[in-house]
């Protein structure tokens, strides 16, 4: 019998990152080769329209249509049949009582400004099908009390109450489709972090102080429904929907009489400097302290996998399954022109992917060549660290010659036509953008980090290794290819050629057999 398979995500989306392609490729692959096993991608954070969601993710070809999204708030509570609303008779319904404006400022003509008197009262959103989307409520001085957020069945899911003083969450209620609430949260003041949740049950009422034991009591709920179930633990990161213990403590402490328990590890285990010489990172702890509870742990290079039995035995339940990435058109990229100009970096703004360091080697490379630029693929968070990454382009003169592109799905964007792809990252626990470029050709010039480059990329013929920090050697690596352009297109073909223990069938195989493994008595 195939168990039932839950991989964990916080949040799903078209535009998210490297965590979360890697567990949407994961679904979709085992899917694909087990139409008998039922896959679910499981979402633990606040997503009010998450059918929408799984509904573009299909259409832009994202999301095999067998993997089931569920948003684990919403399992418990109840819905109620359709009964949306259109847009034409709600805003006929308002302007009956009220005068409203179109929102001129999105170009979308999906939003809403609603007046009383003269008095700004309501905020209302739609979606690109017309389908309310929330309701947001003003105070007589402009303030937001609540906001009221629907279901696509047109279900009032949520409300949150804010704070007049500082414009964030204060509460959040959760309500079944006959209205009643089954849950309300409470956030810790002047912050976005979880504090305080209380259950409605039908037969209990429950409190909880640490949101990572209201996780655990609904996936108790959920998965109570299946007989034999796989459940995966997919970040260690403290969240504000877990500020006290992280995703690895709630799956652990799930009761079930027929689960296994798996954890995959994305990220690299250890503390700067990032290497088998530190010490192992505070949120990894309940993950190895409690390693007999696990039934695998996964990691995406051997070299992570050697380091943590050499550390804490368990050969047996350490695997290396490698990410995958297959591109369509591999091949035909490398014969497009090449810019000999121009350079690629593809990254979130986050402070282990050090994107400034190769802010840093442009300069130089600029020092050399003032023609060469560098578009930058990603996004940020608009934060401090994004802010000084604007600061220090300014202050490096190089405003001309970095391009920010935003996020794209199509990554042969990206890639089409650059010398080469930088990766600065101090710590990774693969580099999917190592392999996205290489599928397209690009060779990449990477720091020789703990995890990823140097099992990818073989230093000299499919790309370059650099010593970590060593950004002038970075720079004249980047340089020599700028100015040997045969010696470019040949590390990029071979760069092509080197995929195959990266491909999707061998991705497919390695999860399968790991998985029909678990599905039997014996671990």
């Amino acid at each position: 019998m195939k168990r039932t398979t839950f991989f964990t995500l916080n949040t799903l989306g078209a535009k998210r990152g490297g965590l979360v392609k890697a567990v949407i490729k994961r679904a979709n692959a085992v899917a694909a080769a087990e139409p008998d096993r039922a896959v679910h991608l499981l979402t633990l954070g606040l997503q009010t329209q998450i059918d929408s969601v799984r509904e573009e993710m299909i259409q832009l070809d994202l999301l095999n249509p067998r993997v089931q999204v569920t948003n684990l708030i919403h399992t418990l509570g109840q819905q109620k049949a359709n009964e949306k609303q259109t847009k034409s008779r709600f805003l006929k319904r308002l302007n009956r009582h009220f005068i409203v404006f179109d929102d001129v400022s999105r170009s979308e003509n999906d939003s809403y400004r609603v007046f009383d008197n003269g008095v700004y009262v309501q905020y209302v959103r739609f979606d690109a099908m017309d389908r309310l989307v929330f309701i947001d409520y003003f105070s007589d001085t402009r303030h937001r009390l609540k906001r009221e957020e629907y279901l696509e069945n047109g279900q009032l899911f949520q409300i949150i109450h804010y704070s007049t003083t500082t414009n964030k969450p204060v509460s959040r209620q959760f309500l079944h489709g006959n209205g009643t609430c089954y849950l309300t949260l409470w956030h810790k003041m002047n912050s976005v972090d979880w504090s305080h949740l209380f259950y409605f049950g039908k037969n209990e009422q429950l409190q909880f102080n640490d949101p990572a034991a209201f996780y655990t009591f609904a996936l108790n709920q959920l998965l109570a429904q299946y007989p034999a179930v796989l459940l995966s633990s997919e970040f260690r990161d403290r969240l504000p929907n877990l500020p006290k213990r992280n995703l690895d403590a709630v799956v652990l402490d799930v009761s079930h009489s027929d689960i296994r328990k798996i954890a995959f590890g994305h990220s690299n285990h250890f503390v700067a400097p990032f290497d088998e010489t530190a010490s192992i990172s505070g949120v990894w702890n309940t993950l190895f302290e409690r390693l007999g509870e696990w039934s695998a742990i996964i990691t995406a290079t051997a070299r992570q996998a050697t380091h943590m039995t050499q550390k804490f035995g368990h050969d047996s339940l350490f695997h290396s399954i490698p990410h995958a990435f297959t591109n369509r058109v591999a091949g035909n990229i490398v014969s497009d022109a090449v810019n000999p100009n121009r350079f690629v970096v593809v990254s979130r703004i986050q402070v282990k992917k050090d994107v400034a360091e190769s802010i840093r080697v442009m300069r130089q490379i600029v020092d050399r060549n003032p023609h060469a630029f560098l578009d930058f693929y990603g996004f940020g968070y608009n934060d401090p660290l994004e802010k000084e990454l604007h600061a220090l382009i300014k202050e490096l003169k190089l405003t001309e010659h970095i391009h920010f592109k935003g996020f794209v799905t199509d990554m042969q964007e990206a890639y089409a036509g650059a010398v080469a792809t930088l990766f600065t990252s101090q710590s990774e626990g693969f580099g999917m953008a190592i392999l996205e470029s290489m599928s397209y050709g690009i060779p990449v010039i990477a720091y020789d980090i703990c995890y990823g480059p140097a099992e990818i990329i073989e230093d000299g013929v499919t790309g370059r290794l650099i010593p970590k920090r060593e950004t002038q050697q970075l720079a004249e690596a980047a340089i020599d290819l700028m100015e040997h352009p045969e010696t470019r297109r040949t590390m990029g073909l071979r760069a092509v050629g080197a995929l195959e223990p990266f491909s999707d069938q061998q991705y497919e195989t390695n999860w399968v057999n790991l998985l029909d493994k678990l599905d039997s008595s014996m671990v």
